[in-house]
């Protein structure tokens, strides 16, 4: 404890806490920082905003749950309007938590994979959010936040250019998806041929790093050697290699991207499965999709299995409770959207209640808790 008047301090031992760690997304973020700003709640969610908001901070301060941020929530913040403001609200509504970025999550469930492979048995993974968050989950919140006011505006044309790339690419598939109607196995099977899908991803980096040329930007050249599927290349090579030639190691990362498990990968899996019904929709007529909509499945399929719950768009929400998706995906998270989110309410609520009284008091003298 420290007097905010003299800064004479004494160390008291703080009860221990068990924090839920949710997963708000983007649009969570940005509508409470608008809200905080002025601005009018959504459209028809005014009595949800209205409530939440209070609630968030009452949670977080009482230390009952964390709202963590990711890599995807940085890369959306980096090319909004206000993306200094918005990045510093994230992290005071969030309780200062961040997750891991989700390429490495898969990276970790892809080398799980691999071990097995080499080695032989199981994969062994762990799925609690201490194995996806950056910082112990249980500390008490610090009554002072120190931020950095970085500038990361130089990366917003090239995540501009890689989100146009990739809704580019959708596109075409819903246009061929339109005039095929392949059913939802099928483009499920498709989905998760890892194999393929890695090679691609290798031939497209690689291209990318051609196109650049010697008068190439430095930036778009940094792009395409930071391509994830770069290091996952390498990184397994060395790995696998084992007394092997580095051509021989090579082949062997090829073996291994071809292994009928890896559509096990819990990251590959849910993904897999959210594009194929996706795929679904489309066959049935849908055309309007949103932008985000790959970072959405993205966000699901990294932290589902991880955290305890997720707060997410309604056509994810919906997608996952389809038949295959509800039957035949297990993951940790509850998941809650628009669609129920006087359930999301409810549900944090009852976080608040479980502030023992002890901890109520703590909160009240450290943070000013009313």
């Amino acid at each position: 404890m420290r007097c905010t008047e003299c800064r004479f301090s004494y160390g008291e031992v703080l009860p221990k806490v068990d924090k839920a760690t949710i997963y708000l997304d983007q649009f969570v973020f940005s509508a409470v920082f608008k809200i905080k700003a002025g601005s009018r709640a959504p459209l028809g969610h005014e009595d949800f905003y209205e409530e939440l908001i209070p609630l968030l901070r009452r949670i977080v301060l009482l230390q009952q749950a964390i709202f963590p941020h990711s890599d995807l929530h940085s890369n959306e913040t980096i090319v909004f309007h206000d993306a200094r403001g918005l990045r510093d609200a994230y992290e005071d509504i969030g309780g200062d938590a961040s997750l891991r970025e989700s390429r490495d999550i898969e990276m970790d469930q892809v080398f799980a994979f691999a071990r097995a492979f080499r080695d032989g048995g199981e994969p062994q993974l762990a799925f609690t959010p201490d194995q996806v968050l950056q910082r112990p989950r249980n500390d008490w919140l610090s009554d002072i936040r120190i931020s950095v006011n970085a500038d990361y505006s130089q990366f917003a044309d090239g995540i501009r250019r890689e989100r146009d790339r990739g809704f580019d690419a959708l596109r075409e598939l819903i246009t061929m998806w339109a005039e095929e109607k392949p059913t939802f196995r099928e483009l499920l099977r498709r989905e998760s041929q890892f194999g393929k899908h890695r090679r691609t991803a290798l031939a497209a980096a690689m291209q990318r790093m051609a196109n650049t040329g010697p008068a190439g930007g430095g930036i778009d050249l940094l792009d395409a050697l930071l391509d994830p599927v770069w290091r996952e290349f390498f990184a397994l090579r060395d790995f696998l290699r084992e007394g092997r030639t580095e051509e021989e190691a090579m082949l062997r990362v090829g073996a291994f991207w071809d292994w009928p498990r890896l559509r096990d990968v819990p990251f590959n899996r849910i993904f897999a499965y959210l594009f194929a019904a996706f795929g679904r929709r489309v066959t049935m007529g849908q055309r309007k999709f949103t932008r985000g909509i790959m970072t959405d499945f993205q966000a699901i399929a990294a932290y589902a299995p991880y955290v305890d719950a997720m707060f997410v768009d309604r056509e994810c929400a919906l997608l996952l409770n389809e038949g295959e998706l509800r039957e035949e995906l297990r993951y940790r998270a509850q998941i809650f959207s628009y669609a129920n989110k006087d359930e999301f309410l409810a549900y944090l609520r009852a976080l608040e209640a479980l502030a023992t009284a002890e901890v109520r008091h703590y909160s009240e003298r450290i943070y000013g808790l009313d």
